[in-house]
């Protein structure tokens, strides 16, 4: 089976930088913040997330080696606004920050600056109403891709579409009980080109989950990837 980083290379540069804006955040109306969207319960201070390959011993699937990609820490404040994310090597090693523009209590703007490879990535958003932001990705001077993000109720996305090398595609996210379970992705014809969906073995004391599984397709066979989370509380 391949590897999940395998199966949609145009994303890896700019997944650490844009996934906090363009998964878990949707607009700050009424009384739910950041911290809600992204699906955390409690006053959380931090949550670190490390991605590796998953490893099956005694009947459970634990952490193998670490993936390239995948390794960070998101924190907020005592209020659940999203404060910054901080990008990590395998080795836990700074690679990277972020600084997040406001505008009328929403996120505009999120620039991600890349230690190593020394260039920023910037995230922009315009909010079209409390349910729709068009977004565009940009890399220096260079507009990576375009796309708009669709957000329930709950501020939680529904469906980013994006285009990507003058195609467009469509991600739909799947919820069940509060927790992400699928996203897949839709060509202009309406064919599923990926799929991913997700398991939860562990959760904290604030049930927040502690450790997710990722599939690759379909069926909750083998996973492909395991990540493994720790919250830091208020």
């Amino acid at each position: 089976m391949p590897r999940t980083n395998q199966l949609y290379p145009e994303m890896k540069n700019a997944l650490l930088p844009v996934l906090v804006i363009t998964l878990m955040l949707g607009s700050c109306s009424g009384e739910t913040t950041d911290r809600d969207r992204a699906i955390l319960s409690g006053k959380v201070k931090s949550v670190t997330e490390h991605q590796f390959e998953a490893t099956l011993e005694d009947g459970r699937w634990v952490a193998g080696d670490p993936s390239f990609i995948g390794h960070r820490i998101m924190k907020y404040d005592r209020d659940g606004n999203y404060l910054e994310t901080v990008a990590l090597n395998q080795q836990g090693d700074t690679t990277g920050y972020s600084v997040v523009e406001r505008r009328d209590g929403k996120i505009v703007e999120e620039e991600f600056y890349s230690v190593h490879m020394r260039r920023t990535t910037r995230t922009i958003l315009e909010w079209v109403s409390e349910t729709q932001a068009n977004f565009e990705i940009w890399e220096g001077d260079v507009l990576h891709y375009e796309g708009a993000n669709f957000y329930d109720n709950r501020g939680r996305i529904l469906r980013q579409v994006r285009m990507v090398n003058m195609k467009e595609v469509t991600n739909h996210y799947i919820y069940k009980k509060n927790l992400l379970v699928e996203n897949y992705h839709q060509d202009m014809d309406g064919n599923r080109t990926f799929t991913q969906v997700y398991g939860y073995q562990d959760f904290d004391r604030k049930d927040n989950w502690t450790i997710r599984l990722i599939y690759a397709g379909d069926e909750k066979v083998i996973p492909d990837l395991i990540v493994t989370r720790e919250i830091e509380y208020y």
